[in-house]
Protein backbone atom coordinates (compact mmCIF):
# COMPACT_ATOMS: atom_id res chain seq x y z
CA UNK A 1 0.00 0.00 0.00
CA UNK A 2 1.38 3.38 -1.00
CA UNK A 3 0.90 6.36 1.27
CA UNK A 4 0.61 9.90 -0.02
CA UNK A 5 2.70 12.26 2.08
CA UNK A 6 5.06 15.23 1.86
CA UNK A 7 8.05 13.02 1.09
CA UNK A 8 6.33 11.48 -1.94
CA UNK A 9 5.15 14.85 -3.31
CA UNK A 10 8.54 16.48 -2.82
CA UNK A 11 10.27 13.48 -4.43
CA UNK A 12 8.06 13.78 -7.52
CA UNK A 13 8.72 17.50 -7.71
CA UNK A 14 12.48 17.06 -7.29
CA UNK A 15 12.51 14.63 -10.23
CA UNK A 16 10.44 16.89 -12.49
CA UNK A 17 11.03 20.43 -11.11
CA UNK A 18 7.81 21.81 -12.63
CA UNK A 19 4.48 20.01 -13.10
CA UNK A 20 0.85 20.91 -13.63
CA UNK A 21 -1.69 19.91 -11.02
CA UNK A 22 -2.91 17.13 -13.32
CA UNK A 23 0.58 15.76 -14.01
CA UNK A 24 1.59 15.61 -10.35
CA UNK A 25 -1.20 13.13 -9.60
CA UNK A 26 -0.54 10.79 -12.52
CA UNK A 27 0.27 7.20 -11.67
CA UNK A 28 3.49 7.27 -13.72
CA UNK A 29 4.78 10.16 -11.58
CA UNK A 30 3.56 9.00 -8.16
CA UNK A 31 3.79 5.24 -8.63
CA UNK A 32 0.13 4.99 -7.60
CA UNK A 33 -3.10 6.95 -8.06
CA UNK A 34 -3.35 9.40 -5.15
CA UNK A 35 -6.52 10.66 -3.50
CA UNK A 36 -7.14 14.03 -5.21
CA UNK A 37 -8.34 15.82 -2.09
CA UNK A 38 -5.35 14.66 -0.05
CA UNK A 39 -2.97 15.64 -2.86
CA UNK A 40 -4.57 19.10 -3.09
CA UNK A 41 -4.22 19.52 0.68
CA UNK A 42 -0.51 18.59 0.56
CA UNK A 43 0.13 20.92 -2.40
CA UNK A 44 -1.52 23.82 -0.55
CA UNK A 45 0.46 23.04 2.60
CA UNK A 46 3.76 22.81 0.69
CA UNK A 47 2.98 26.07 -1.13
CA UNK A 48 2.17 27.89 2.11
CA UNK A 49 5.43 26.66 3.64
CA UNK A 50 7.29 27.79 0.48
CA UNK A 51 8.56 24.35 -0.43
CA UNK A 52 6.62 24.75 -3.69
CA UNK A 53 5.55 27.78 -5.65
CA UNK A 54 2.67 28.26 -8.07
CA UNK A 55 3.71 29.80 -11.35
CA UNK A 56 1.71 32.97 -11.97
CA UNK A 57 -0.34 33.46 -15.10
CA UNK A 58 -0.26 29.78 -16.05
CA UNK A 59 -3.35 27.64 -16.54
CA UNK A 60 -3.83 24.97 -15.27
CA UNK A 61 -2.10 25.52 -11.94
CA UNK A 62 1.57 24.68 -12.36
CA UNK A 63 3.82 23.99 -9.38
CA UNK A 64 7.59 24.38 -9.20
CA UNK A 65 9.84 23.19 -6.42
CA UNK A 66 11.92 25.76 -4.55
CA UNK A 67 15.43 25.42 -3.13
CA UNK A 68 13.79 25.05 0.29
CA UNK A 69 11.64 22.20 -1.08
CA UNK A 70 14.65 20.43 -2.57
CA UNK A 71 16.52 20.63 0.72
CA UNK A 72 13.50 19.35 2.67
CA UNK A 73 12.88 16.51 0.20
CA UNK A 74 16.49 15.38 0.49
CA UNK A 75 16.36 15.62 4.29
CA UNK A 76 13.18 13.54 4.44
CA UNK A 77 14.62 10.87 2.12
CA UNK A 78 17.75 10.57 4.25
CA UNK A 79 15.60 10.04 7.35
CA UNK A 80 13.87 7.02 5.77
Amino acid sequence: MNLLNRTVVLGVMIRHETLTIDDIGKEENMGFVPNKEHLQFLLEELTESRHLTVLSGVTPFTYAITDKGIAEGKRLNEAV
